[in-house]
């Protein structure tokens, strides 16, 4: 949707006291660190971006033509706040249960992630910067600013989101190389990229990243699977092997996705227990983002998590690995512990233990303990040191 979007002089004074009064909090909290992002921050305006957004995925939309909304439209848009800008009705497979309803497609993240994001970057003058996941235009309105549109390519695998950013951009004297493409790929004509962006979640650095970028480039990027994650960032070396870290704190984005019509796909599984046992691990950091669902997420990083009910109405997590196993505990402990009831060829929850065994064993680590290093050949999670004795290897991309 692209609705005109002018303020009146006295929204415009209200968006701009609001924009400078985020730049002073983002300053004291240091998330804003540099004098060059704060100038751009406080005169990029955010409203032309999000001309409406679904306050929940089953909400209407507030939209700025509505009189009835308007001032709550602008207050959320001039606030630090993610919002939902499309939303897709689909029939889903949540793993176990066939279900339908809607799915968040696209958004315009909070911007002290963005700006967190952008000091993480460390563009200088020059450089070529490549964004995974345009979405609503924002993130490129600001990279534009700062380096000018010559620098800046833009992908997402939505044509409508590439189309509307074109619009909004060019609305405001930006003009980036944008182009619906699949992200996984990157965008050849545009490299080598001195600093490639991604503000949608993969499971592990795609290998045409690590073609495209230069030497000592950057690659920042939400590496997640179903049960956790976080922002890595990455430096590429000459030979294309990128190393580096996760951040300090938990940060997240949607899925990247590879077709526009793209949603969750089932899972074999297998129904009958092939054993029962009793839990003293509490599940429910498996079911939000939570540091153990990080920790867990490398012990098994081709499992599916879904928070379901039980056949007989109880809440449970559910773990479904590809070869059908699968691992069920109970969300309500009993008398002796939360039961588990495991299925199939691998057991899922003991490896759980596992996870939660070196976790613990190691005075339960935060995320910049751990790090990647992605090469065109392999990747892996490692802890402390790349060449320590503790590493976890990536589901290959």
């Amino acid at each position: 949707m692209n609705y005109p979007t002018d303020l009146s002089p006295e929204e415009k004074e209200q968006a701009r006291i609001r924009l400078a009064d985020l730049a002073e909090q983002f300053t004291a909290k240091r998330i804003l660190r540099s004098r060059v992002w704060r100038e751009v921050f406080e005169r990029t305006w955010r409203h032309p971006y999000v001309p409406g957004y679904y306050p929940d995925k089953d909400a209407p939309c507030v939209l700025c033509v509505d009189p009835a909304q308007r001032s709550r439209w602008l207050d959320a848009v001039y606030s630090d706040t993610t919002l939902i800008t499309k939303v897709m009705p689909v029939p889903l497979s949540r793993v176990l249960r066939p279900a339908t309803g809607t799915i968040y497609t696209s958004s315009s993240t909070a911007p002290s992630l963005v700006l967190e994001m952008l000091e993480e970057l460390d563009v200088a003058e020059g450089h070529r910067v490549l964004e995974i996941g345009t979405g609503t235009g924002y993130n490129a309105a600001l990279l534009c600013q700062r380096l000018g549109s010559t620098q800046i390519t833009s992908v997402d695998i939505d044509p409508e989101l590439i189309d509307l950013a074109r619009e909004r951009l060019a609305a405001h004297g930006h003009t980036p190389t944008l182009a619906a493409v699949d992200g996984q790929n990157g965008y050849p004509p545009g490299a080598p990229y001195d600093r490639i962006l991604s503000t949608c979640a993969v499971p592990a650095i795609p290998n045409a990243w690590l073609a495209q970028a230069a030497p000592g480039a950057v690659i920042l990027t939400d590496v997640h699977g179903s049960l956790g994650g976080t922002l890595a960032r990455l430096t590429v070396d000459e030979h294309g092997t990128a190393v580096g870290r996760f951040v300090p704190h938990w940060a997240g984005f949607m899925t990247m996705r590879h077709a526009i019509d793209q949603v969750e796909t089932s899972r074999p599984w297998v129904c009958e227990p092939s054993s029962e046992s009793v839990t003293s691990i509490d599940p429910a950091p498996l079911a939000r983002h939570d540091l153990f669902g990080f920790i867990v997420q490398w012990h098994l990083p081709d499992v599916t998590r879904a928070h379901t009910l039980s056949d007989d109405g109880q809440p449970v997590v559910d773990l479904v690995a590809d070869d059908g196993s699968r691992a069920e505990i109970a969300m309500t402990p009993g008398p002796t512990g939360y039961r588990v009831c495991q299925y199939g060829p691998q057991r899922l929850w003991d490896r759980v233990e596992e996870a939660a065994s070196f976790w613990n064993n190691e005075g339960r680590p935060s995320y910049e303990r751990f790090g990647i290093t992605a090469t065109p050949q392999s990747q892996h999670v490692w802890y402390d040191d790349p060449a320590g004795p503790y590493y976890w290897p990536l589901r290959s991309n």
